[in-house]
């Protein structure tokens, strides 16, 4: 698996740490469970990570934690902007941007 992650066939400047690679339109293609080869991060076939449910769990768990804990709000003098971009589904044109304050 470390062989394929480092692969400069497949990845542009493989040993830099870009996680931004998976943020593009293509970022789709790419499941962490192992239906893509190229990226494997919790094995795939008979070797597949037994904790996938667990982290999966975690996610929601952490993200409820940190709902409960912070008080949310927009950054300094910005408006929800409620435009939509028009797909399968519908989806804000422009990404939200929450600050955390402390309770």
């Amino acid at each position: 698996m470390w062989s394929i992650h480092i692969d400069p066939h497949v990845w542009e400047n493989p040993l830099q740490f870009q996680p931004e690679r998976f943020l593009h339109e293509n970022s789709e293609k790419f499941d962490f469970i192992g239906n893509n080869f190229e990226y494997l991060p919790f094995g795939s076939g008979r070797r597949v990570c037994p904790g996938i449910p667990l982290a999966e769990k975690m996610v929601m768990y952490l993200l409820a934690t940190l709902v409960h804990t912070y008080e949310w709000g927009l950054p300094e003098g910005q408006k929800i902007d409620l435009s939509e971009k028009f797909g399968i589904v519908m989806r804000k044109e422009t990404p939200l941007i929450a600050v955390p304050y402390h309770k």
